[in-house]
C-alpha cells in the first residue's frame, strides 16, 4: 500500500464529502500577506508555530476543459517523498 493510501484511509471517516479521482491542473495564490502566531519549537532547519488565522487562498482548478476559481484556506501542507508535496485546501461555502 503507498502512502497516500493508508493515509486516504485514515481520513475518510472525518470527511464531509465524498472524494472522486480526477486529472487536471491547478493554481494556488496566497492571498494572506502575512500569518501571527506562537513558536512551538524551533531547529536550525525549521520552525513549528501554531497561529489562530487562516492562511487564505485562491484557488483555479482547470480540467475536463473548463477553469473553476475557488477561494478558501489553506488546511494542510505535507512533503509526501522526496520534493513531492501535498497540499489541503478548504473551499468557502
Amino acid at each position: 500500500m503507498n502512502p497516500r493510501e493508508l493515509y486516504g484511509a485514515r481520513l475518510s471517516e472525518r470527511r464531509r464529502h465524498n472524494r472522486r479521482s480526477t486529472q487536471g491542473n491547478v493554481q494556488l495564490t496566497v492571498d494572506t500577506e502575512q500569518v501571527d502566531g506562537h513558536v512551538e519549537n524551533i531547529s536550525r532547519s525549521g520552525v513549528l508555530f501554531f497561529s489562530d488565522g487562516d492562511l487564505r487562498v485562491t484557488v483555479r482548478v482547470d480540467m475536463e476543459g473548463e477553469s473553476t476559481l475557488r477561494t478558501g484556506r489553506l488546511v494542510r501542507a505535507q512533503r509526501m517523498r522526496g520534493d513531492s508535496f501535498g497540499w489541503a485546501v478548504e473551499f468557502d461555502p
